[in-house]
């Protein structure tokens, strides 16, 4: 009991709103005192305290119903300080409250809000010059995300955040203005609620793929010291940064221009590839994509052809593989070594160990063997014919 005293007494001290909310609770108790002191006894719509206090309120508010009018000359002068008391507090009201509407929109258009209460959304890091297309197709892949569950993190100027907030689909856009690798930036768009982040190879402010990767590998560590467990899929220009991120811990690195590379050179030898991977990357009726689902605990163990047979036939699901080792690799690997020191041979340990340093996360084998054992945290990989 002390301590919640303890806390309400910190919070009347500390707190902006607390003494205007105490004048006003002050205000509106001696008021109704003042009232039925001047018509109890010769008004009977004054009977009791609430009484009073209820007359003050709607008095106050220039609502004024009349179901309680004083008839004293006492009463009279404390219903005129009232009424004309509410009047100048209800015009600065009604501007206080208008004013903090525009800040907060103003603030909100030039990225200068807090989302910390934010949770379960998309974080973004950087920009990119089809930002538009970009997120838009991400929208359209992630059925179950909408754009006032995206957070974005760029230095952009934020009147090109406003054009594509004038798309239908991106109008709850919420934007952060600063380095998306600042650990106060990553703080206010709530880094550690989100459910996955998304680093972008930004050339916004440099060309150099060099330091465009340096940043992104500095956001990777700026969150994994915020966030452990967050899921950080980031795309790099130059594959020899690939190593950092891995040790960084990076759940999923793409390489944008070696993929467009190999698609080049596989369409150069292949009729139709790059329509193909298009095909399964995109979603649309009728069409087909790569999607990946869970695995059931009980056939952790058991072999790829017990849990392909287990499959119910759909003539619009084909499994093709098996995705390893999916998930936070901070948790995984720390799930491993505690499976790799339940062992007291020596030269077994070792070997165990040896595994969990060169654990690979999301380690997908496509059309492995019958007898392929299948491993914990694994998904399977379907191709899936989308029916809208």
């Amino acid at each position: 009991m002390t301590r919640k005293i303890d806390k309400i007494l910190l919070f009347l001290r500390t707190s902006r709103s607390a003494k205007p909310l105490a004048f006003f609770v002050v205000f509106f108790f001696a008021v109704s005192a003042f009232m039925l002191l001047f018509e109890e006894g010769h008004n009977k719509e004054f009977g009791s305290f609430l009484d009073g206090l209820w007359w003050a309120i709607i008095t106050f508010s220039t609502t004024g119903y009349g179901d309680k009018v004083p008839i004293t000359m006492g009463g009279r002068i404390i219903a005129v300080v009232t009424i004309f008391f509410g009047i100048g507090a209800m015009s600065l009201l009604s501007g206080t409250l208008a004013s903090f509407l525009v800040e907060r929109n103003t603030k909100a258009r030039r990225g200068l809000m807090d989302y910390r209460r934010v949770k379960d959304h998309l974080l973004i890091c950087g920009w990119k010059s089809d930002m538009k297309e970009t997120l838009l197709d991400i929208l359209r892949v992630w059925q179950d995300l909408t754009a006032d569950r995206i957070v974005l993190v760029s230095n952009v100027d934020p009147e090109k955040v406003e054009e594509l907030r004038e798309d239908t689909d991106l109008k709850g856009l919420k934007f952060v203005k600063g380095d998306y690798f600042s650990e106060l930036s990553l703080s206010r768009a709530n880094v550690k609620g989100a459910r996955k982040v998304l680093i972008l190879a930004d050339t916004l402010e440099s060309t150099a793929v060099t330091e465009v990767d340096s940043k992104t590998v500095m956001t990777v560590l700026t969150i994994r010291s915020m966030a452990k467990d967050i899921y950080i899929c980031a795309e790099i220009l130059d594959r020899k940064y690939e190593s950092y991120l891995k040790q960084a811990m990076c759940d999923e690195i793409l390489h944008s221009r070696d993929f467009a590379r190999q698609m080049i050179a596989s369409s150069s030898a292949t009729n139709g590839m790059s329509h193909i991977i298009h095909g399964l990357l995109t979603r649309g009726d009728g069409e087909s994509q790569l999607v990946t689902v869970d695995i059931p605990p009980d056939f952790v163990g058991k072999t790829y052809l017990d849990y392909r047979n287990s499959l119910p036939t759909e003539q619009h699901k084909v499994l093709i593989g098996v995705l390893e080792n999916t998930g936070s690799p901070h948790r995984m690997k720390m799930l491993a070594l505690r499976d790799a020191q339940k062992t007291s041979d020596v030269s077994r340990l070792i070997n165990n160990l040896q595994k969990v340093k060169e654990l690979e996360v999301n380690r997908p084998i496509f059309v492995p063997k019958d007898d392929y054992v299948i491993q914990k945290h694994s998904l399977g990989i379907v191709l899936e014919r989308v029916e809208v």
